[in-house]
């Protein structure tokens, strides 16, 4: 995309992802404002982004993704952890679990310290974002622009799985998100009859006529611009050579939890240590930049099953796959027409715990000999089935700094998994509570064999190697800008980065801990209530 010829705006957005997309249109809509939206990647044209399970494919392609390499696990294997490099972000290319937790955590972040940042407050954003096929009503919207589908119709394996739930005190609730006890429900996603409902598509399509409103992709922002602590532009890197924005008002950052805290270090803001090592001056400390990184970190359950049909029927080979997809482009329904999971379960591993402590995700279709993520979709031949557990709140905390200047230099991601006595506690209850799901009627009457991890992982020191080693990431990483009331937290409660002006981030870096759910709509809740608090500011 050619670069505009206008280099000065009142805001500059930088990350068209779930948040950017959702400023972007709502800054926009008062035609006095003049806003940038920066996207490093490309356009989100290709049909398959509007295809749900087609995610198996763009999802770890270069040509949409970036991707950011850990440190070496004990095993000695590296991760490489996907984001979404594209308009709309990871929004374009994730499973589309639309979960966004529940009032005792939103509330909790206000506790802290956070002023108005509480479960009310996000309610009203969500009120504000949905368009929910249920309907709207107290704890749900009606007529916003991300409509909001149930995988359907009902399979009889879940089925199955729900009447095993429900022999464990987990009932059937049809929204996942009408309440906050132990349940489980068919998945919720951002769909619309059949299709993704990305960021992009639902706030940045319908403004781009907007006059007032500039969207530029391949275009990477390499550092912000300062005169003295005021943030007064970015300088980008595009396929032609660099080019510097100027904002007469703010400069927004909103590319996520892997690369907003790494534009903030490129541009001398951070702890002076990490700065010093990677040859940038030091333009503001802030010595919390890049730490407190969190994410879900659980164990994959595949199963062979028989006497009973799932999914892996509909695409064991080639041509099922193909007449499968064929259906899918005439019905919009079916198996195609809903995200990475068939259902979605939150309940407690520990009956201890005072909430629900644990997130489940559940679908009919297992592909135990390659990884789908591979970017190759090769089904089991038998009825299988996947089973995602997940302890819903890590306190291990990791770290993700530069370890040099520019865009080239490849940073230092350690996800420090498990490290925590308490993330160590939690994870041999959750796989023991998963197995006693699994082993009970009627579902268990299905179950041939567990394939993965494997009956043989049975003693908690084995169980959480196991999962450090080979569990499964929840693609919910957060927290590298947490928002806090103390001087050395990264950014404040209005969102600013505290020892600058003209700066704030709005994404889900500022999620100290994880919320009882997803990131995907507490992130774009969250820049709801970012674009509320900037105009009000602006008068």
């Amino acid at each position: 995309m050619a670069q505009p010829r206008q280099t000065t705006y009142d805001y500059i957005i930088i990350g068209a992802g779930s948040a950017g997309c959702l400023l972007a249109n709502r800054l926009s809509e008062d035609p006095h404002n003049s806003v940038l939206l920066l996207e490093a990647g490309g356009g989100d044209k290709h049909p398959m982004h509007l295809v749900p399970k087609g995610f198996y494919f763009t999802l770890n392609n270069p040509r949409y993704g970036k991707f950011f390499p850990t440190i070496e696990f004990p095993d000695g294997h590296v991760e490489k952890l996907p984001r979404g490099r594209v308009m709309g972000g990871s929004s374009t290319i994730n499973g589309m679990v639309w979960n966004r937790g529940w009032a005792p955590y939103y509330d909790a972040w206000e506790k802290a310290g956070n002023k108005g940042w509480n479960w009310a407050r996000f309610l009203e954003a969500y009120k504000k974002l949905e368009r929910h096929e249920l309907g709207g009503n107290d704890v749900r919207g009606g007529a916003g622009a991300v409509d909001i589908e149930i995988a359907a119709p009902r399979e009889a394996t879940c089925e199955a799985l729900i009447a095993a739930f429900a022999r464990h005190g987990v009932p059937f609730q049809e929204d996942m998100n009408g309440s906050g006890g132990e349940r489980v429900s068919y998945v919720a996603s951002n769909i619309r009859k059949g299709t993704r409902m990305s960021a992009a598509r639902a706030y940045v399509r319908p403004a781009r006529r907007r006059k007032n409103l500039t969207v530029v992709t391949h275009t990477e922002a390499e550092r912000l611009v300062l005169d003295g602590t005021r943030v007064t532009g970015v300088l980008c890197r595009t396929p032609a050579g660099t080019v510097t924005y100027s904002a007469s008002r703010e400069v927004l950052v909103s590319g996520g939890a892997f690369d907003s805290p790494l534009l903030l270090e490129r541009s001398g803001i951070g702890n002076p240590e990490v700065l010093s090592k990677a040859g940038v001056p030091v333009k503001v400390a802030s010595p919390k930049v890049g730490e407190n990184f969190k994410e879900h970190r659980g164990i994959l359950f595949q199963g062979r099953l028989k006497g009973i049909k799932g999914y892996n029927a509909e695409a064991s080979s080639t041509p099922r796959y193909l007449w499968t997809g064929f259906k899918y482009l005439f019905s919009r329904s079916g198996m195609v027409a809903h995200g990475g999971f068939a259902l979605s379960a939150i309940y407690k591993s520990d009956p201890a715990s005072e909430h629900p402590d644990t997130q489940v995700f559940f679908t009919p279709i297992s592909t135990s000999g390659v990884n789908p993520m591979s970017g190759q979709m090769v089904v089991d031949k038998e009825p299988g089935f996947k089973y995602v557990a997940l302890p819903m709140y890590p306190t291990s905390q990791g770290s993700l700094h530069i370890t040099g200047p520019g865009l080239k230099d490849e940073p230092r991601l350690d996800p420090n998994f498990l490290s925590t006595p308490e993330d160590q506690q939690i994870l041999p209850k959750v796989l023991q509570k998963a197995r006693e799901i699994i082993a009970s009627e009627p579902f268990s009457q299905y179950v041939v064999e567990e394939l993965q991890p494997g009956p043989q992982i049975t003693e908690d020191a084995e169980i959480v190697e196991y999962a450090i080693n080979k569990g499964n990431a929840g693609a919910h990483g957060l927290g590298t800008c947490a928002m806090g009331p103390d001087d050395d937290d990264v950014v404040d409660a209005s969102l600013r980065v505290r020892g600058t002006e003209g700066l704030r981030v709005v994404d889900a870096s500022v999620f100290k801990d994880q919320p009882s759910g997803n990131n995907n709509a507490p992130t774009m809740a969250l820049a709801w209530i970012a674009a509320d608090i900037i105009l009000s500011e602006q008068g």
